[in-house]
């Protein structure tokens, strides 16, 4: 079939399928759709699972109602994968078309989505462990998120252990995690699924923030950042008066994940300024973050944290457009043609923001030694 048929409804179809099957984190958090078209920046409220409490029978009944209570999330999340396709290149059929073009920009969406929340995750955990020993046998460490989740009473169903590739391979060498579970429709979580332990299934992410450098600093834990000049940051307390930073270290504010660009050496528990990229916004005063040293792991209950997404409108400017939702996602396709260099333009976006619901039911892993 020449490409000439491919309406944007098919391509919106054919990429909502392929965005489902590629995702991992947005599938193991409490995810909220609507279907009425929202604008970037548009701020909504949505319901957090209701929480019922079991009373003693006294003789009669005491009813309780069944209140959800409701979370302001900002849609401010707006991201596009764009692909020109030349006249020549417009001759693929549908098969081709999808393995070439929609695949592609479904898997760096997927990507960017599973990016954003677990970095928005490792961020907003209520609880963490200290990752202290390398020994690729000791799961005392993961041991640990589960005690930390029983301890704050997090339902036993539907808890998730997502772990770096670092982590997979320092901890999964155990028998209980190299034991593969097919379970489940998805077939991207089927291939990450690991096995459960301690009461969590457990996963592998790629996306999960980490360190890039080829050394490690001295800074541990958490520390406080603010706007210094020019993008950069000012630190402050450090977890030793002289603790280092080092080029490709960082720490996540906002759900944004920022590098170190520059080697720093505290004084008293501090920096007075340290480049990083992307440069950091101007206007934010001392705010503790969580260091991202080594690598970094979460877990978390299903209902910890809300992936929030809504349709976009269709462009008034482009007639040949089509959104697409289902299965709580939501993707729009955007034609365009540029006539001189007799090009079509193809847009793939999506608009979605990230909530906290119950953080006191995650955790986060940290690398500290």
């Amino acid at each position: 079939m020449a490409n000439t048929f491919l309406t944007p409804q098919i391509i919106a179809q054919e990429a909502l399928a392929i965005l489902r099957n590629q995702l991992i984190f947005a599938e193991l958090v409490h995810t909220d759709y609507a279907n009425e078209f929202v604008k970037v920046g548009d701020t909504i409220t949505v319901r957090k699972p209701a929480e019922l409490i079991a009373k003693d029978f006294a003789g009669s009944i005491s009813a309780q109602d069944l209140t959800e209570q409701g979370v302001t999330v900002k849609l401010d999340r707006f991201k596009d994968v764009s692909v020109s396709i030349t006249s020549q290149q417009a001759s693929l059929e549908l098969r081709d078309f999808a393995r070439q073009v929609i695949e592609p920009a479904m898997v760096a969406l997927a990507q960017k989505i599973d990016e954003d929340l677990a970095n928005f995750i490792f961020e907003k955990s209520s609880g963490s462990v200290l990752a202290t020993s390398a020994s690729p046998q000791n799961l005392a460490d993961i041991a640990n998120v589960g005690k930390k989740l029983d301890i704050a009473k997090a339902p036993l169903q539907e808890r998730h252990l997502v772990l770096s590739p670092e982590h997979k391979y320092r901890y999964a060498l155990t028998e209980i995690l190299t034991k593969v579970n097919f379970a489940g429709s998805n077939e991207t979580l089927r291939e990450a699924l690991l096995g459960k332990v301690y009461g969590m299934q457990t996963y592998m992410n790629q996306n999960l923030p980490e360190s890039t450098s080829s050394a490690v600093g001295t800074a541990k834990e958490k520390f406080s950042v603010a706007s210094a000049s020019g993008g950069a940051v000012a630190l402050s307390g450090l977890s030793t008066a002289t603790a280092t930073v080092k080029i490709g270290e960082g720490f996540v504010y906002e759900g944004q994940l920022y590098r170190f660009t520059a080697n720093g050496t505290g004084s008293s528990n501090a920096i007075a300024s340290i480049a990083v990229s992307p440069a950091f916004p101007s206007g934010v005063s001392a705010t503790e973050v969580r260091m991202v040293r080594l690598s970094s792991s979460v877990g978390f209950h299903k209902n910890a944290f809300a992936f929030v997404i809504r349709p976009l409108d269709l462009p008034m400017g482009a007639p040949r457009a089509s959104v697409v939702n289902g299965e709580g996602l939501s993707v729009r396709v955007v034609y365009d043609y540029n006539q001189s260099s007799k090009t079509d333009t193809i847009s793939f976006d999506v608009l979605y923001g990230i909530a906290s619901l119950r953080p006191e039911l995650a955790v986060a892993i940290q690398d500290t030694y």
